[in-house]
């Protein structure tokens, strides 16, 4: 099959690629790399020279008020238009979501209809903020989210426009038209599949595809001096809950000063941050999910112990009895003692690494992840 994957998001769709080109599938990665992150694509969207000078972003905002136009938007736009011959004539075209190529719902919308009308079948991937999941975590979950940290006065709504902008009409028309010709709607992870189970078009949740080959396991062995990792994406600060972690780091250095290293990272691109933590046997990923994300599960390859989601919602999900990560909670002491634990039983940490490693080469290896999405495709076509 001629496969289409648009946007790119913590390296789901390169991830995904892999393992359908592994398959014979011909694959082409259109979006734009994920900001700073700079996942590879195959058809670049970016305005990464825009974005990395200050003039540049100083202009673009004084034309924005002067003229209303937004320059970045141009930019992709233009850049779409360019690379139109390459976005045809495929057999399935995946979205990651409704705002795949980043821009405002109106450029947006063009690009959708475009690819709508110059291909076949259509998938839309439930793998980060959308409609259904700032509809449900706003107005309908009840537990702690991502959003936890507007509960509690720290941030307001504004803080989290990522999220609240897909309330708006204009996305949720965007939305309502990828939903509409999308032969299914897949969540990757416990936390989309929660938001959408009224959702006529889901189906079961299939997990995160990662590259497993990439990664060797690379305990350190060394635990006289345990090393705690914490890397932190500044625009994912509240939504991480990494204030949390903060928290809970500055107790244990005043306990532990002579047992522990803390290191922290700020804002480093992808193939740099992962280099960062080679010596860390914990990594402190987010509190506030139910499940793991890909910073998660590229850690726990490398048979790091990992803070993440690993709850009860997660277990029922996922169909599983446990999983070998601390499930870290919106609470300090709680985080605390969990930290203390391994600090106090570092042969924990080992033990606690090496199945982590297999249980990501067990439940997400690219491959036979690949196969379940090749599986939905066929499914998909054969009844149309």
């Amino acid at each position: 099959m001629r496969i289409l994957l648009v946007g790119e998001y913590s390296n789901f769709h390169n991830s995904l690629k892999y393992g359908l080109e592994f398959l014979g599938h011909d694959v082409v990665l259109l979006g734009d790399g994920d900001g700073f992150k700079n996942y590879p694509v195959d058809i670049d969207l970016s305005d990464h020279y825009y974005n990395n000078h200050r003039v540049f972003r100083k202009l673009e905002g004084f034309v924005r008020r002067l003229t209303g136009w937004n320059i970045a938007d141009r930019l992709r736009w233009s850049r779409f238009r360019e690379s139109e011959k390459y976005l045809k004539d495929h057999d399935i075209v995946q979205f990651i979501n409704s705002n795949a190529m980043g821009c405002n719902p109106t450029t947006e919308k063009y690009m959708i209809d475009f690819l709508l009308q110059n291909n076949h079948s259509f998938f839309l991937v439930a793998a980060g903020d959308d409609c259904e999941y700032a509809d449900f975590i706003i107005n309908k979950h009840e537990g702690y989210n991502i959003l936890e940290a507007i509960k509690t006065g720290q941030q307001t709504t504004a803080d989290f426009y990522y999220t609240y902008k897909y309330l708006k009409p204009a996305y949720r028309e965007n939305y309502d038209l990828l939903v509409e010709h999308a032969q299914a709607v897949i969540p990757i992870n416990t936390d989309y599949a929660m938001a959408l189970h009224n959702q006529s078009k889901a189906v079961d949740l299939i997990p995160a595809p990662v590259q497993c080959g990439r990664y060797h396991l690379d305990l350190n062995a060394d635990v006289s001096t345990i090393e705690i990792f914490l890397g932190i994406n500044s625009s994912n600060y509240w939504k991480k809950g990494v204030h949390y972690f903060e928290k809970a780091l500055e107790t244990l250095q005043e306990r532990y000063q002579d047992k522990i290293k803390v290191t922290k990272i700020y804002d480093m691109p992808y193939t740099e941050y992962i280099k960062s933590y080679k010596r860390a046997h914990i990594v402190l990923d987010q509190v506030l999910g139910y499940d793991q994300g890909y910073n998660a599960l590229e850690a726990m390859l490398q048979g790091k112990v990992v803070f993440t989601g690993g709850g009860s919602e997660f277990l029922k999900a996922r169909h599983l009895e446990s999983v070998p990560v601390i499930d870290a909670r919106p609470d300090v002491p709680y985080l605390i003692e969990q930290l203390e634990l391994l600090i106090e039983n570092p042969k924990k940490i080992l033990e606690l690494g090496i199945a982590a490693r297999n249980h990501v080469i067990h439940h997400h290896e690219s491959v036979a992840i690949a196969q379940k999405y090749v599986a939905l495709y066929q499914t998909a076509q054969n009844s149309i």
